[in-house]
């Protein structure tokens, strides 16, 4: 709730009084949500002092919109900016959209504002999937908890996100649920796109174990977590794996993965010349495309 006229002017004289360099400590401790729309609010003292990293934190938040833009798989993720205040989100709540809604409540469980979530959630109009896997993301165990309780429901995205972030005491209480929230083959890439080690190795070794398949090993070479795709090929079975591996590390200029994928016996199968355009048009350096190149010459390929 926002303070009354005479409450503000209080604060303005006090605010007033406060060493500018104390204003700016005290607004580096505000969460984001209150430094960018709850302290213009409050007083214009504040408002000067919290300017600066108010500046930060809308670059910050341009950066992921731009981001979301340009990936696709990133525009969910538009919650992870900040938390809208309570206040904020009861005064707009009238005017927004359905998928707004959405978002206001995902945003709070991302950050673990229970209060906010607790608002919000009662009067949801969907499901609540997504403030289930954006919890998960957050790493947010008690705002996951407090989803559940207040009714919302979970998918196998709510064991993707929290295998992808790392948390492994969340993917752990959701599987000791009853029933326990669902997981699939996309729970074991998440963990190797994230280069979460322990946690795939916890998710292999459940009985019966999560399943895998060949994203698994090419979300590890896509992010360049080299010790994640080799203990997935040492297991027995290896976890299967194809020239999509291959092609990721090129794409995402990984060398050493791409080398230690291609010195193994049998070698991980691939097209040299799709590798080749990947690295080119991707983020790979010129050392990367050489040594491409140079197998390609190996194998008598032209490119």
């Amino acid at each position: 709730m926002l303070p009354t006229a005479h409450a503000t002017t209080t604060m303005d004289v006090a605010a007033a009084a406060l060493p500018p360099d104390l204003l700016a400590r005290i607004c580096s401790l505000l969460l984001p949500g209150d430094a960018i729309l709850t302290v213009p609010r409050l007083n214009k003292a504040l408002a000067v002092a919290a300017a600066p990293r108010v500046a930060e934190l809308r670059k910050a938040m341009a950066a992921l919109q731009e981001a979301a833009r340009r990936t696709w798989w990133l525009s969910r993720r538009e919650y992870q900016s900040f938390s809208v205040p309570l206040w904020a989100l009861q005064e707009a709540w009238p005017q927004l959209t359905r998928q707004q809604r959405a978002y206001g409540a995902a945003r709070a469980a991302f950050h673990g504002d229970l209060a906010t979530l607790r608002w919000a959630l009662p009067q949801r109009d969907d499901a609540g999937t997504l403030c289930c896997a954006t919890a998960a993301s957050g790493g947010q165990l008690e705002a996951l908890q407090c989803a559940r309780a207040l009714g919302c429901e979970w998918s196998a995205d709510t064991c993707s996100e929290a295998a992808r972030g790392g948390h492994l005491a969340v993917l752990q209480w959701a599987r000791t649920q009853q029933p326990p929230c669902p997981w699939g083959a996309r729970t074991c890439m998440a963990a190797a796109e994230g280069g979460h080690l322990a946690v795939l190795q916890w998710l292999r070794a459940q009985q019966p174990p999560c399943p895998w398949d060949w994203e698994t090993c090419r979300a590890a070479a896509e992010g360049g977590h080299l010790a994640v795709l080799q203990w997935a090929r040492a297991q027995q079975p290896p976890c299967p794996w194809g020239a999509g591996t291959c092609m990721a590390a090129a794409d995402c200029g990984h060398l050493a993965v791409l080398q230690w994928a291609r010195a193994q016996q049998p070698p991980c199968p691939w097209s040299v010349a799709d590798c080749l355009g990947a690295a080119k048009f991707g983020k790979a350096d010129e050392t990367t495309i050489e040594w491409i190149r140079a197998q390609a010459a190996l194998e008598g390929v032209v490119v």
